[in-house]
């Protein structure tokens, strides 16, 4: 029968023989899942059975933020969140099986997803950005590098991570950024506007130097000397943007940026099959969700002038 530490080995040699097929982001959940399972449930392999698994789903929370009144909540986790743990569990449970170490029917055979909700992208509202970005102008030119590639660049918190210095180039019609770890493995190139690109030139001569063309253009500054030069890791971009927004209500994530970078975009009258392009996106309908946001944000801000000046007349009792 295998023991607990056995169960943490496997895990282990499963995450090593999916390190190849799996993108970084899908690696870190994998990873984040299964540690977190091992400790809910310590329990050896062949033990576990359907009803650990779903206890330990409904357990999942997100995460904590505060509400307009200042108190601080923890929310269940998101549809989204429950699914990517229930299949990296049930990945690990399929690879267990063949390789012999689990029999028989699998414990997450009789789990079912979360019903994902029909819901547009939620970008970031005009003036907590300009919030945000006075913030991170005041803390550090690496704090606002970060805020605005994010914002003007659309890039995915893991395409920022992974961007070299050489990834910031000039051509003859400008700065632009290489993004060669798009998801799917699908590299782009963005443009880099002139103010954002004269910032970044000013980050790296009076943050950076001395550097090499191949360093991590946003490099971590961890307390740990081990992360100390390493990349930015996508945790240590979640609180630098988590730390820029402690005082706003409601939870801001890295990716909001992107869906802020898309609506904007579209107000200003950019197509959207430029914007499916600058995204990333394979198919025209992942770009059209922000087309439906942009336009129902048109629709309530028409609406409010009309509704303002009162669509009936009427005595009041």
């Amino acid at each position: 029968m295998a023991s607990p530490a056995t169960t943490a080995a496997l895990m282990g040699q499963f995450l090593a023989d999916r390190d190849r097929d799996l993108a970084k982001a899908s690696r870190r959940t994998y990873r984040m899942a299964l540690q977190q399972f091992s400790v809910f449930c310590p329990l050896p392999l062949s033990d576990i059975q359907s009803h650990h698994i779903q206890s330990f789903l409904n357990s999942l929370q997100g995460r904590p933020f505060r509400n307009k009144s200042g108190k601080v909540m923890t929310p269940p986790a998101s549809p989204a969140t429950y699914n990517l743990k229930r299949l990296a569990l049930q990945q690990f449970f399929v690879w267990a099986q063949s390789r012999g170490y689990v029999k028989g029917p699998l414990p997450t055979d009789h789990i079912r997803a979360a019903r994902l909700p029909g819901k547009l992208p939620r970008d970031l509202d005009r003036l907590l950005l300009e919030r945000v970005l006075r913030r991170a102008e005041c803390h550090s030119l690496r704090y606002i590098a970060i805020a605005r590639v994010l914002l003007e660049c659309g890039l995915r918190a893991q395409e920022l991570v992974d961007l070299c210095i050489q990834d910031f180039q000039y051509d003859a019609e400008g700065a632009m950024l290489d993004v060669r770890s798009g998801k799917g493995s699908k590299p782009r190139v963005v443009a880099v506007g002139e103010s954002l690109a004269e910032l970044l030139q000013s980050y790296l001569y009076e943050e950076r130097q001395p550097y090499a063309p191949s360093d991590p253009l946003f490099c971590s500054r961890s307390r740990c000397a081990a992360y100390q030069g390493r990349p930015l890791t996508y945790d240590g971009l979640r609180h630098i943007i988590l730390r820029l927004t402690v005082d706003e209500p409601g939870q801001q994530t890295p990716h909001q940026f992107r869906h802020s970078f898309a609506t904007l975009l579209l107000d200003r009258g950019v197509a959207p099959e430029h914007i499916q392009h600058l995204l990333g996106h394979t198919t025209a309908a992942m770009t059209m969700r922000y087309t439906q946001r942009a336009n129902l944000r048109a629709a309530v801000s028409k609406s409010r002038s009309v509704l303002d000046e009162g669509l009936i007349e009427y005595r009041q009792g």
